[in-house]
């Protein structure tokens, strides 16, 4: 705790009349401290632990101290929930100190909508990066940012692996360009592996940065599993957790979320459904049922995993086990507050999800999370960056693109004769046109870009083609996946828990309409492209798993049938694994024999192994991965690992192995229509098949 003496006098009065402050946390008196001697802070704390206040009262308190009656801050989130979440907290602190706040997303009316053209501004704007797009593109609205002085970014850990995260970079910098000021950057973020990179990556090397971390204190935790094999027995646990109870069930995609909503409403009073697809009231009513009365039970993906204030919980549920460390840290910090334990039940099928959720919680007791890896060549991006530029103007020169799009650090590093080639690409394929030396949009980006004022310009988060789902009288109750509504009409299905007819598809808008129907047996439950599923278990958490099989058994204090099921999962392994090495058995099949590669290097990696040794292997192989290994089916011989390793052995050995890795479709990333293949096979090597990754495989065994 610190004095706050040094605030300014209408902020030291706001604290103590209004939030009954004496002092300040040591997370907001570091962060004061840092951001008053111009440094790029990353803040890191513990859920509840302080953190919006870190990043709000040095920039309340430098805009009474400094005001210069234009806007002062961008708060940026991932989430237009966690704007929603945050506003009247912002609001209502900003206030008090007589500043003005805006709200700026998709889902605000545009009546409400802060109008910069009108000369005047707000002192602080709330918004997404893609509105944020909105403004930095509108003539009416670039100068608002000529007198910024400070960017905070909520959430910042979401981001960064992402195109999106090269997106608000770029953003990053285009609003250092437009202010006369010096902008500090304010990162709040969960619990990352690598926080000084991510630090480095929000900030540059030339500017002054400070990492502000604060452990969380210790804190009572209380974990129980239950592993079912049947599907409607752990459907019971759940219930039998929950009951009565103010809880969070957390899934791993939204098809399960569907699947869970009806057989759980049938067992409890209050249930509600939370994911993506979900319409905005929905989950605005999801939310909102815990700040009444009595059960209330959340059934969600991650879209409840990040700040949303949801007040005081009861319990979480982990129905399945965790993707990764900092998704299950995340969760569980969804409960334990007000000097309650933190308590997780875990809903298990098998001793497989059993040993991931155990490798998460040892994880999280020896203060490991996983490390965060911008993508080292996002040229979707680029193209995006460029087609802004250009429809900007009359057209830019070769040299002014390549100069343009140089200064924005996630593309310094990018030739210039890469950039060069993408642009008579673009030409080539009717992207671009010329008039002289100047570049223009061409026929085809007109076509395909054009529509609504650019834009589909604005975001660089691929369109999945679904379709709204509204009711006769326009209310939409959530997104539908395109090939779910492909088909006739009259269809009847589940979704949020309630029955429907698809009454008609409007497949140039977009629409599905539809209407209440009567329930039924055997109806079809809607599913998504993307919609999770695919046991992409972290490396870190199967390094964990690697760890716990190495010492024969977990630290926790399992009880005695889970403590037991474990133990019989690790006998069926050999005791020779180590942690970080492949281990190559031979194991006999009913007919012939299989190969084992233990990697426990995770579902991508060891597709690319797999997809690499089936042109290095004679004979027929059928192979089958997982997030722990790679199995090859098809010997004649017991000693097949000898042929298995040679492989491995050319593999490591040959600089064109990946080479040959498939090309990824252009429905991977957004504007990839715009690339040429070199790029694009490039991208996929170094972002989507995590080739640096296989080669740290490979390199781990003595061959």
């Amino acid at each position: 705790m610190s004095d706050i003496s040094g605030l300014h006098p209408v902020l030291q009065e706001i604290l103590i009349s209004g939030l009954r402050w004496d002092s300040l946390r040591e997370v907001q008196a570091a962060s004061l401290c840092a951001v008053a001697d111009g440094c790029d802070i990353l803040v890191l704390a513990p859920t509840a632990g302080g953190k919006t206040e870190a990043a709000f009262l040095p920039v309340i308190d430098a805009i009474l101290k400094h005001p210069e009656g234009r806007l002062s801050a961008v708060y940026l989130s991932p989430l237009k929930a966690l704007i929603n979440d945050q506003t009247e907290r912002v609001i209502s602190l900003a206030n008090r100190a007589g500043l003005e706040v805006a709200v700026q997303h998709g889902d605000v009316a545009n009546a409400e909508r802060w109008k910069f053209s009108s000369g005047e501004e707000p002192d602080i704007l709330l918004t997404t990066p893609e509105s944020l797009e909105v403004l930095l593109s509108s003539r009416d609205s670039r100068h608002a940012f000529s007198h910024l002085r400070f960017v905070i970014i909520d959430e910042i850990h979401a981001f960064i692996e992402t195109s999106r995260g090269v997106h608000l970079r770029c953003l990053l910098e285009r609003l250092s360009f437009a202010s006369a000021n010096h902008i500090i950057r304010i990162g709040l973020s969960a619990t990352v592996g690598n926080p000084e990179e991510l630090l480095s990556w929000m900030s540059s090397p030339k500017r002054k940065q400070k990492l502000i971390s604060i452990p969380s204190l210790p804190s009572k935790k209380e974990f129980s599993f239950v592993v079912e094999p049947d599907f409607f027995s752990r459907i019971d646990a759940a219930a039998d957790a929950v009951r009565g109870k103010k809880s969070l069930i957390f899934v791993e995609s939204r098809s399960l979320a569907e699947r869970l909503i009806e057989p759980l409403q049938s067992r409890l009073s209050h249930v509600f459904i939370h994911h993506s697809a979900v319409s905005p009231e929905e989950r605005k009513a999801a939310e909102d049922s815990f700040s009444e009365g009595g059960e209330s039970c959340v059934i969600c993906t991650s879209t409840l995993e990040l700040g949303i204030d949801i007040g005081d919980l009861d319990l979480v549920v982990q129905f399945g086990p965790p993707l990764s460390v900092s998704s299950f840290l995340q969760r569980l910090g969804r409960t334990g507050r007000r000097g309650k334990p933190a308590r997780m039940v875990f809903i298990l099928q098998n001793s497989c999800e059993l040993l991931i959720s155990a490798a998460a919680v040892e994880s999280a007791m020896q203060h490991k999370s996983e490390c965060l890896t911008p993508p080292r060549f996002a040229a979707d991006v680029l193209v995006q960056q460029l087609f802004l530029l250009l429809q900007k103007g009359t057209g830019l020169g070769r040299r002014q693109i390549v100069a343009s799009l140089s200064a924005l650090t996630p593309f310094s590093a990018i030739p210039e004769e890469v950039i060069s080639d993408i642009l008579s690409f673009m030409e080539e394929q009717g992207y671009l046109s010329r008039a002289g030396d100047l570049y223009l949009p061409g026929v085809k980006a007109e076509i395909e870009f054009s529509k609504s004022n650019w834009k589909a310009l604005l975001s660089v988060i691929q369109d999945t083609g679904g379709y709204l789902a509204v009711l006769t009288d326009g209310t939409v109750i959530g997104t539908l996946d395109a090939r779910f509504v492909a088909g006739d009409p009259g269809r009847v299905f589940t979704f949020t828990g309630k029955t429907w007819r698809l009454l008609h598809r409007d497949d140039v808008h977009k629409r599905a309409l539809v209407e209440p129907a009567s329930a039924a047996k055997g109806l079809k439950r809607p599913f998504w492209s993307g919609s999770g599923g695919t046991n992409a278990v972290s490396p870190l958490l199967c390094f964990g798993a690697a760890e716990i099989i190495a010492r024969g058994k977990t630290l926790l204090p399992l009880p005695e049938n889970e403590a037991a099921l474990l133990a019989e999962k690790i006998r069926g392994l050999p005791e020779d694994i180590v942690p970080g090495r492949i281990h190559i058995r031979t194991e006999p099949e009913l007919t012939g024999w299989s190969v084992v590669l233990s990697t426990f290097a995770g579902e991508t990696a060891n597709r690319v192994l797999s997809y690499l040794l089936r042109g290095r292997l004679s004979g027929m192989h059928e192979f089958r991965t997982t997030p722990f290994a790679v199995r090859i089916f098809g010997f004649e011989s017991p000693d097949a690992e000898d042929e298995v390793s040679l492989a491995l052995q050319r593999i490591a050995s040959d600089p064109q192995a990946f080479e040959t890795l498939p090309p990824l479709p252009d429905t991977v990333w957004k504007f990839s229509a715009c690339l040429p293949d070199a790029v694009k096979k490039e991208m996929a090597k170094t972002g989507y098949y995590q080739t640096d990754r296989v080669m740290e495989i490979l390199s781990s065994r003595d061959f």
